[in-house]
């Protein structure tokens, strides 16, 4: 194909994708687009690029993803070229970061053991923020 007619057929692409409305019209395009094996092989690379971003162990990422070493260092190049996702990466961490934060406070404020803090929900943050911290993906 020609140079021209790409630019044409991703530009097309680009209007079908941004121009969804909602969370869900985006997955309802995307199951019409994709295969389920597309469809998870592409929310992996984001998320992969996500973790490497949040320097995440690769043994972590191989484990929690279910891919290869070589995977990883395959994408690990795309985050050190500084790609158009890393932008949108990095303000998504932002906000996963203020939410781990407030998540933390809330811990601080009420850690397992406090008189009128319930034990069990103190202990499950507890737990989830060492979670976050040593995989990096939040609930």
């Amino acid at each position: 194909m020609k140079d021209y007619v790409y630019e044409k057929m991703f530009g097309l692409f680009f209007e079908v994708i941004t121009n969804s409305k909602n969370k869900e019209g985006f997955n309802q395009l995307m199951k019409e687009l994709l295969s389920p094996t597309e469809r998870i092989m592409v929310a992996k690379r984001v998320v992969l690029v996500y973790l490497l971003l949040q320097e995440i162990d690769y043994q972590v990422i191989c484990r929690v993803l279910k891919v290869s070493s070589s995977t990883i260092s395959k994408f690990k190049l795309l985050t050190d070229n500084k790609s158009g996702m890393i932008d949108i990466l990095k303000k998504t961490m932002r906000n996963d970061k203020i939410r781990l934060f407030v998540f933390e406070l809330m811990s601080d404020l009420f850690p397992p053991g406090m008189y009128g803090t319930n034990w069990e929900s103190a202990w499950k943050r507890k737990l989830e923020i060492s979670r976050v911290k040593r995989e990096g993906i939040l609930k």
